[in-house]
């Protein structure tokens, strides 16, 4: 602000009534004031405002795509639950899956003078997050890393279990295993995908592009997939479905045309999926929360700390779907290749 009025030539009482209430100066000198903040780019900072006369808030905020993604309602409660431990409140606020209303969203919370901000982020811009526009207020980032963002972050390490998962599918014997992944180039699928290329490279296998399915974000997209995917002419044995969305898709297509001869495994998973005894890769959402909230408490408690990245295990769980043998060569996709929706395989291939 003083930057600001000496290069305006007024006090910095005019500088704080221009920008506080304008209509009260000259219109020749709120010119002149408001020239030299765009010059300057000045913004005033309510994180400092509020600190010097009112204190922090006691409130959390947390960013999330949506209040119907379980996932991520598993990672507010556990957050709730740590943020409550500590006297701390939880304020959630959803983009309804529009990445776009992320920085939006950002600065309401910070206006509204949260003591941090837990980021769930779906898009890849970071940049609203920079401390010139969070104005000191604590950032920490769950899921995804910060494009450069130099903030606490706490994530799962994916690649790893669909590594082992795919490792499994191969010694098993499937060599037409399909993945099917959401928004192509998103920290997310790749990550995923990453860990499938391994497991096929190991194997000396060479990668085939027509089994990798991406850009998946709607139930119609998936269904057509694995439609698209199962009427090859030569179909996949084995399906890994890379995010809970699909994986929600491929067990409702098991379901509805009986691909129960088919490996899947699916990455998450609820009551019903683990009830009917679909593989997973899990991860601990409530898990994910909690330690998102802690470095939260810490971030407040101690602003000038390092910045910290917590990396939890994302597991691989049988359950008896995803070690299932490819069909005999007798019995296995050509006889499969030519099924019509609605009709049933059985066990021995014969069309019913």
């Amino acid at each position: 602000m003083t930057e600001v009025a000496r290069a305006a030539g007024v006090s910095t009482a005019t500088v704080s009534r221009t920008l506080q209430e304008p209509d009260v100066v000259k219109p020749a000198t709120r010119e002149r004031v408001m020239e030299a903040v765009r010059r300057l780019g000045y913004s005033p900072n309510p994180m400092a405002r509020d600190l010097r006369y009112r204190g922090p808030s006691g409130v959390v905020g947390l960013v999330t795509a949506g209040f119907t993604n379980v996932f991520q309602a598993w990672v507010a409660a556990g957050a709730e639950a740590e943020l409550r431990r500590a006297g701390l409140q939880l304020l959630i606020g959803s983009t309804d899956d529009d990445p776009a209303r992320e920085p939006e969203l950002a600065r309401i919370m910070i206006d509204r003078r949260v003591s941090a901000l837990l980021m769930m982020p779906d898009g890849d811009d970071r940049d609203f997050l920079r401390p010139e526009y969070t104005y000191g207020t604590p950032v920490v980032l769950v899921g995804r890393p910060g494009n450069g963002l130099d903030v606490d972050l706490v994530m799962t390490r994916d690649d790893r279990a669909v590594d082992e998962a795919t490792d499994q599918l191969l010694n098993l014997g499937h060599r037409r295993i399909a993945a099917l992944a959401g928004r192509a180039g998103s920290f997310r699928a790749a990550q995923r995908l990453a860990g499938y290329r391994a497991a096929l490279a190991r194997h000396g296998l060479p990668e085939q592009p027509e089994l990798i399915v991406t850009d998946l974000t709607s139930p119609q997209e998936v269904k057509a997939a694995i439609t698209r995917v199962m009427e090859m002419p030569e179909p996949p044995t084995a399906l890994l479905a890379l995010n809970l969305g699909i994986s929600s898709g491929v067990l409702l297509d098991r379901i509805v045309n009986h691909r129960n001869d088919i490996a899947f495994v699916a990455l998450d998973e609820n009551d019903l999926s683990a009830g009917l005894g679909i593989s997973a890769i899990t991860r601990d959402p409530a898990e994910l929360g909690r330690h998102a909230a802690l470095l939260a408490i810490e971030r407040i408690a101690n602003p000038t700390a390092s910045p910290r990245t917590v990396t939890l295990p994302s597991l691989l769980v049988q359950r008896g779907s995803g070690e299932l043998p490819p069909p005999p060569p007798d019995a296995g996709a050509p006889a499969q290749a030519g099924v019509a929706p609605g009709q049933e395989v059985s066990g021995d291939g014969v069309t019913s």
